[in-house]
Formats: C-alpha cells, structure tokens, sequence
C-alpha cells in the first residue's frame, strides 16, 4: 500500500518546520527590493499649478508631466520661477512671493508660521541661479534628502532645461514621498540589506544542512557496510597478530575497542532509522549523520591497521607494503629536519647544521638496511618497529636541539622577541598531523598516517589505549609520536620576526551642502531649503 504524501514527505512536523525555515528566508530577502522600491500606494494624482514669473517654462508640458506623476498622497505641486540677478536668500523671496498671492493658499491658516499641510513648492530663480524646495509639515523630507533631491536636477538647470529639473524634482519626490522611514537610506537599504543577507544566509544554511546530512549518511553507510563485509576477515586477521609482542598488544587493545564501537555504530544506524524528504533538513539529524560518518571511518581505518599489524608481525607475503606504511612518518620527519636544516643555514646563525645533515642521511640508509634484514628473517619485526621509535625520538630530540642553538644564536635586536614568539608557538597547544607524503635522498613516496601501527595523531582508537607519561602507555609498546613539522613551522616564523613599521595617517576631507540660510522675517519656521546651482 503507498504511504500518503505527507508521510513521504518526511512528516508534517518535518515538513512544515522546513516550510516555515525557507517562507522565513524569502520574507528576509525580499525586504531589500521592497524597502528599496516600496512600490505601494502610489495612485494619487497631484494638483499642479504654475507661476512662471520668469518666463523659462513651457507651462502646459510642465503641467501635464507633472500631473503624470504618482504620490503615495494627495499633494499639491506649485511650481514657481523668480526673475532677477540680485536674490541673496531664495528662501525669503519664496516666502515674500507666497504672502504675496491672494488668500496666501500656500500657508497654513492654522499655522501662519509654516507651509499649508500636503504642500509642495518647486522653486527656481535661473538669474540668480538658486534652486530650491518647500513643503507642509505633513510631507517634510529629511533635509538631506532635499539636498538629494536638488543636486540630482542641477546638471539640467546648468543646461537651462528648467521645465525637464523640476519634472526630475518631481519625480524624486513622488518616490520618497511617503515612504517608510522618509526614504532614510538606513531604513530603506541598510536595514533590509543586513535582513537580505541574514535571508539568504538562513536559505543556505537549511539548504546546506539538508543536502550534507543526506551525503554524510551515505559516507556513514558506505564505510559501515564496508566494515560489516570485512569483519569476519578482520576477526581471524586480529587472531593472528601476537599479543606477547609489545606492538601486537596495542593493536589487540585498539582491537578491542573496535568490537565494542561496531556494536554502538550498528545501534547508531538503527536509530537514524531511513529519513526522508524534509527530514534531512534537521540539524539534530545532521549532527548525528555527522557522528556516524566519523564513527564509522575510525572502524573502516582501524580494521585496515588490524590487517597491517597482521601481516608484518607474522611477515605475511603483503608485509612489504605494511613496512613501507610504518616507514612513512618516520620519513617524513626526516625531512622535516633536513628542511630545518636549510632554514637555519638560510638565516646565516652560524650554527653547523653538517651533522645533523650526515646524521639524516644514516637514518635512511638504516631504514633500506633494515628492509633488507626484514626480508632475510635477520630481524623481526618488533626489533625494526622499536628501531622506529628509536629513530623517531632521536629525529625530534635532535630538531628541537638545533632549533634552539639557532635561536641562542642570533644577536640582532630582535633575538628576544623571536625565541619568545617560538616558545609561544610551541605551546599553543595546536596538535599537528603527518601530511602522509615524504620526499628525502632523492625518493619520495606517499603513506596512509591512520592505518600505521604505531600510534601517532592521527591514528583511530589511540584514546583506547591507557594513556599515561608523555605519550600514551598500555599493553604493550604505545608511544604516541607526533610530527616535528610544528617545530619547523614554528622556527620558521620566529626567526623571520620583524617589527611592523608604522605607516603615516592622512587625512579625510569632503565638501559641505551649500545652500540658502533659513527664513529671516516673522518669525516664519516651514519646511524647505534651497542651494546654487
């Protein structure tokens, strides 16, 4: 019988929390086109009227574009040019003119000191070249977006398109007037810009969750099943490898730990059960995939250390290649130091680098040695792995020495400073990991760090092993090794340590609004200013 849809999709508490997650989304993206344009209520039709007493106008075009435009609100739009070359204040001449019209309509009969409510008055004087604009108490835009509103139309009065400026006045007007905020750009763009970016952040982010939760379920079963084939070789591999031989017992009690954590993986699985559709889009769901994912990578790791142990503690016919894996950090560090080396030759300390160099070049030749011997039965495999750890320690024991007999040597004034900033480093607390690559003596060859049987950061189920001393200590040899590349690292950035130099400051200069001062007589206080063009 085919389940319903709801239930297809996941359920119709998944569904409709995804559903809520992405309207949530959209709502905050869309405020930024809507803030920005606020295309609303844009259906009133302004009442024009012109008074072109300084002939520029052709008043029945100016009328009609004007009467075309919208405003959010009944407004009316008086328009008036002033002729003369000797205005000084653009805003006293408005005002005179306006006292000066019969029942002085453009001046609140309630408030004979401001302009009437629903008023907008567009003013030019092209002798004395001021431009400027006026408005009701209930329509006052922020004073700078009437400087906005100026300057946007000052590149057609320069041209003496007069009639197209106070269109394009008009046409700056009807857009903020009645907007939210006054067209304020904080409101208007900022705000909703931040609420975009948290939508499409919000969008990404459910989206993102869904689709890694479904990819690290995937990787999850894949190394689970991958696990579940290997086990019962995996099994009678692990019966193989010695347990009274100081390497195989820490194997045997990694070992150990992978039976008890396939058991709590298999009930991991079974409790994540089969999700679908809008399921996958659960962060609780998605930390669990993720767990699982790694849960059963350490597994699918740990079982190819299982087959590794085997086959070079019995000396199996794949033992070559397990050897070649267990040479890989120690390599790898040998190259580390051979890189030290020529760092410290390149910064000129005078600190003789030649023995450790020849000592670097004994070391690889012990580990081909070694391979040889191993082949030959001449030696067995827990002595080559205790040659290992010998080596290792020797190679780290070494770095660290020559590192700070580089760092006693420098005499420049800043030598302090860089053996503080080296000490800082080294104990910053940062674990560092072996890349799984090596290139020394002319050779260079790649490794797997997780799968060696010797313990190292990297390797799965070392916390399984009683920890104790410097390293981790248990049945068996258990040393932890941890690559010397953070040493190098480390020296490197604190020798090369050089004081910043301080930079000069400039300075930041603008240009201010130039406009008309207020009203100078009786007292008179509305809304409105004016500036050059």
């Amino acid at each position: 019988m085919k389940r319903p849809l709801i239930i297809r999709m996941g359920g119709l508490r998944a569904v409709a929390r995804l559903g809520a997650l992405l309207l949530l989304s959209v709502v905050l993206i869309a405020s930024l086109p809507i803030m920005a344009l606020w295309p609303f209520g844009r259906s009133h039709q302004p009442a024009v009227e012109i008074h072109d007493e300084a002939g520029i106008f052709y008043a029945e075009t100016l009328t009609r574009d004007l009467e075309a435009l919208r405003f959010r609100e009944d407004v009316r739009v008086a328009v008036v040019s002033l002729p003369g070359d000797d205005i000084e204040n653009l805003n006293d001449a408005v005002l005179e003119y306006a006292r000066s019209q019969p029942g002085q309509p453009w001046i609140s009969a309630e408030r004979p000191d401001k302009w009437a409510d629903g008023l907008i008055i567009l003013a030019v004087a092209p002798d004395s070249r001021w431009i400027g604009c006026y408005f009701g108490e209930d329509i006052d835009p922020p004073l700078g977006r009437q400087q906005d509103i100026q300057n946007a139309a000052k590149p057609q009065l320069q041209r003496a398109d007069w009639s197209g400026a106070m269109v394009t006045m008009g046409e700056d007007l009807a857009d903020l007037i009645g907007r939210p905020g006054d067209g304020d750009p904080g409101l208007s763009h900022v705000l909703p810009g931040i609420a975009a970016i948290a939508g499409i952040v919000l969008l990404i982010g459910t989206l993102w969750v869904g689709l890694s939760a479904r990819r690290l379920a995937t990787a999850a079963r894949r190394s689970y099943a991958q696990v579940t084939h290997d086990y019962e070789t995996t099994e009678l591999l692990a019966g193989t490898i010695p347990s009274d031989e100081s390497h195989g017992a820490q194997v045997l009690e990694r070992y150990r730990w992978f039976q008890q954590e396939y058991a709590h993986v298999t009930r991991g699985f079974l409790e994540l059960g089969s999700p679908v559709g809008a399921q996958w889009f659960s962060h609780a769901l998605r930390r669990r995939a993720k767990d699982l994912s790694k849960r059963a990578a350490y597994l699918d790791t740990l079982d190819d250390v299982i087959v590794n142990a085997s086959a070079l503690l019995t000396l199996s016919s794949t033992w070559q290649s397990a050897w070649a894996n267990e040479q890989g950090p120690v390599l790898e560090d040998l190259q580390s130091l051979e890189r030290l080396c020529n760092q410290v030759d390149n910064r000129a300390t005078g600190v003789d680098t030649s023995k450790d160099r020849e000592w670097v070049r004994g070391q690889k030749r012990q580990l081909d040695t070694m391979t040889t011997r191993l082949g030959a039965h001449q030696i067995s495999p827990s002595h080559a792995l205790d040659e290992l750890d010998r080596i290792a320690d020797e190679t780290r024991s070494r770095a660290g020495q020559l590192t700070r007999a580089a760092l006693d040597a420098d005499t420049s004034p800043h030598a302090e400073e860089r053996r503080r900033r080296y000490e800082n480093s080294q104990n910053f607390g940062r674990v560092a990991v072996y890349t799984g690559n090596w290139s020394l003596g002319g050779g260079h060859g790649g490794y797997n760090p997780h799968s060696t049987i010797r313990l190292n950061p990297s390797s799965p189920a070392s916390g399984a092993v009683t920890s104790g001393g410097g390293g981790f200590s248990g049945a068996g040899s258990a040393s932890s090794f941890a690559p010397i590349s953070d040493l190098v690292v480390g020296y490197s950035s604190a020798s090369s340590y050089t004081p910043a130099s301080s930079s000069g400051s400039s300075s930041f200069s603008g240009s201010s609004f130039s406009g008309g001062g207020g009203f100078s007589g009786g007292g008179f206080s509305g809304a409105g200013s004016s500036s050059r063009f």
